[in-house]
């Protein structure tokens, strides 16, 4: 038969359970910033060669969509993704170039390059984005990302460090 200080010696033990339980996982979610790890340093991803690219560095060529696969760390999981870039015509970069993230800024759609209208188009919502990647029309709220290309060794490398930040 059980007596009153069993029971609430039982019900002191379970309230200590719940509460560290509890009282361990707040400590988790507070202190799980300083877990993190280091930013990784600038990933390079390759385009091609630089002599694919030489007319649209001349400006003589429209926007180029490539794909490319790189890894993504996720939390706990890492990844490999496919994406879509389009490298244009740059006349303020050293390399002559710059990479545009096709995704558009107002809901994530993917655009693509229409050469009748010189343009970059959002097939979801209507929006127009420019050969640079500004915003011409439409309700994204802000213009394509752009990456910075870089020329090593005769090759065009995408530096993906703005994507990950």
């Amino acid at each position: 038969m059980a007596t009153r200080r069993t029971f609430t010696l039982a019900a002191l033990g379970t309230a200590v359970a719940a509460a560290s339980s509890v009282s361990g996982a707040v400590v988790a979610f507070v202190l799980g910033p300083l877990r993190r790890r280091a930013p990784q340093e600038h990933v390079l991803l390759d385009a091609g060669p630089a002599a694919a690219f030489e007319a649209l560095r001349a400006g003589a060529a429209a926007p180029e969509e490539i794909l490319v696969e790189r890894t993504v760390e996720d939390g706990y999981m890492t990844r490999r993704v496919k994406e879509r870039f389009a490298i244009v015509h740059d006349g303020r970069a050293a390399s002559g170039l710059a990479a545009l993230v096709t995704t558009c800024s107002h809901l994530g759609c993917g655009v693509s390059w229409d050469a009748g209208r010189k343009a970059f188009l959002c097939p979801c919502h209507g929006g127009v984005y420019g050969p640079d990647g500004a915003v011409v029309a439409g309700p994204p709220p802000r213009s394509l990302t752009r990456l910075p290309l870089v020329v090593t060794g005769g090759r065009v490398q995408i530096d993906t460090s703005a994507l990950d930040a």
